[in-house]
C-alpha cells in the first residue's frame, strides 16, 4: 500500500511565501499593463514574470513585454525610479579594511554596518547590515586570493556583470541584454539627453526563478537595472581598486543601487578582496511596497550566490 507523503509546515510557509510574492508580482504587472494602455501606449521596459528562463537571447524584448526585438520602436524610454543613483559612487575615504567608501555613507552608516560572519561556499563572508534614511544597506566582504592575475580575472567578471548560480531548486543572476544577438533597437535613457543603440552590455536584467509545488511550473521574476558607472585601476596608497555599479529602472519592484568592488593590495599583503554594497527601498508602487517586507531573505541569497560567482573566477 503506498503511503502519502505530507509536506513539513517550512516547506509550506515557504511554498505560501512563493505564491504570495507570485500574486503580488502578478497583480503590479496588471496594473502596470492597464496604466500603459491608458497613457500613450509607448512600450515600457519594467519588471516581468514569465514562466520562460530568461537569457541573452531573449532578455530584452523580455523586458519590454514584447515577443520580438524589432517591434521595440524609437519612442521607447527607460528611467532610473530614485533620485539619488551613484549613491555608491567609491570615495577616497578608505575604511580600515582598505575598500572604498560610498557617496551615501556617513560616518553613523560606518558604526551602523553590523558586522557578523557566515560560512558559504568553502570561505567566510563578512556581512553587514543596517537601515538608515529609509535605505536598507546590505555590505559582504570575501578575501579571494592573491596578486595581479587574481584581481584581474576578478576585475573582468564584474565589469561584464553576468553570472548564473543555482541555490536549492531556484536559481537567480544577471543577464546583459548585449549577448546573444545582432539585432538592434533605439532606445533613450531619460536624463541624460542622449540615445543609445542597444542591444549593450550597460542595460541588464536580474533574474530570481521561484519555484512552486508540483505540478505548477517555475516562474521567473526578471528586473530592469542599468549600469551607472566603472571605475578602472584606481590607486590609493598602495591599493588597487575597481568599482562598478548599477541602479533600478522605473517598472522595478524595488529602487536602489548595487556596487561590487574588487581591492588589490598591491604594496602590502598582496591579499585580493572583494566587496559587494546594496543600497535598497521599496519601490514607489503598490506592488513595491507590498514585496519589500518578504524580499530580505531572497536578496542575501542574491548577492551571496554573485559573491560565489566572483569567488570562482578568482581562483581560475
Amino acid at each position: 500500500m503506498q503511503t502519502m507523503k505530507f509536506m513539513s509546515k517550512e516547506s509550506w510557509i515557504s511554498h505560501l511565501r512563493c505564491l504570495y510574492l507570485y500574486a503580488i508580482v502578478a497583480a503590479s504587472a496588471s496594473i502596470a499593463v492597464e496604466a500603459q494602455e491608458m497613457s500613450h501606449n509607448c512600450m515600457e521596459c519594467r519588471t516581468r514574470i514569465t514562466c520562460s528562463r530568461p537569457t541573452n537571447e531573449n532578455v530584452l524584448p523580455m523586458l519590454f513585454g514584447l515577443q520580438q526585438l524589432e517591434y521595440i520602436s524609437t519612442s521607447s524610454k527607460v528611467s532610473f525610479n530614485h533620485d539619488e543613483v551613484g549613491i555608491t559612487q567609491p570615495t577616497m575615504d578608505m575604511d580600515n579594511n582598505a575598500f572604498p567608501s560610498c557617496l551615501g555613507y556617513t560616518k553613523k552608516t560606518k558604526r551602523a554596518l553590523k558586522v557578523h560572519q557566515i560560512d558559504s561556499f568553502d570561505a567566510e563572508t563578512n556581512c553587514s547590515n543596517t537601515n538608515l534614511n529609509g535605505w536598507r544597506i546590505l555590505r559582504f566582504r570575501l578575501q579571494v586570493g592573491h596578486g595581479k592575475a587574481c584581481y584581474r580575472r576578478v576585475q573582468n567578471a564584474l565589469l561584464n556583470w553576468e553570472f548564473e548560480a543555482q541555490k536549492g531548486k531556484k536559481s537567480m543572476g544577471i543577464l546583459s541584454a548585449a549577448t546573444g544577438t545582432r539585432k538592434t533597437a533605439d532606445i533613450w535613457l531619460k536624463g541624460s539627453g542622449l540615445g543609445f543603440n542597444v542591444p549593450r552590455k550597460s542595460l541588464l536584467a536580474t533574474f530570481t526563478e521561484i519555484s512552486l509545488p508540483k505540478p505548477l511550473k517555475s516562474l521567473f521574476v526578471v528586473n530592469p537595472v542599468h549600469v551607472v558607472y566603472e571605475v578602472k585601476d584606481a590607486y590609493f596608497h598602495n591599493y588597487l581598486f575597481s568599482s562598478t555599479a548599477y541602479a533600478t529602472l522605473s517598472g522595478h519592484l524595488l529602487s536602489g543601487e548595487e556596487r561590487v568592488t574588487v581591492v588589490w593590495r598591491k604594496g602590502t599583503s598582496d591579499e585580493v578582496d572583494i566587496e559587494i554594497v546594496s543600497f535598497s527601498q521599496a519601490a514607489p508602487s503598490i506592488g513595491g511596497k507590498l514585496i519589500w517586507p518578504l524580499i530580505g531573505r531572497m536578496q542575501k541569497q542574491f548577492f551571496l550566490s554573485e559573491m560565489s560567482h566572483l569567488n570562482e573566477v578568482a581562483k581560475g
